[in-house]
């Protein structure tokens, strides 16, 4: 890939990183308040950067998720998002010697 998005995957790799805690401690908690800017963020950065992609196109920002529903969205929902967006993103290219 001529123009991989690194940023994008720095950005989903530390959310995976900061969310993996959480989910393993509780799956069911809710992301509030103050975290909730920061997951989508994360999830702008890759949206960015894959503008095209299809599983990018169906992502739902936490944000507006909470407003259509009126339900917080839960750390193990962000994580399996966050895990989506980084294999969309893929492996950094090789670099040739």
């Amino acid at each position: 890939m001529l123009n991989y998005p690194y940023e994008a995957k720095r950005s989903v790799q530390a959310l995976i990183e900061v969310l993996e805690p959480f989910v393993e401690r509780d799956p069911n908690q809710d992301i509030r308040g103050i975290a909730v800017p920061l997951v989508e963020a994360g999830f702008d950065a890759v949206r960015a950067a894959l503008p095209g992609d299809p599983v990018v196109a169906a992502l739902v920002v936490p944000c507006a998720h909470e407003l259509e529903t009126g339900e917080p969205v839960r750390f193990a929902d962000a994580l399996l998002v966050a895990n989506q967006l980084d294999a969309a993103i893929g492996e950094p290219p090789t670099k040739l010697r």
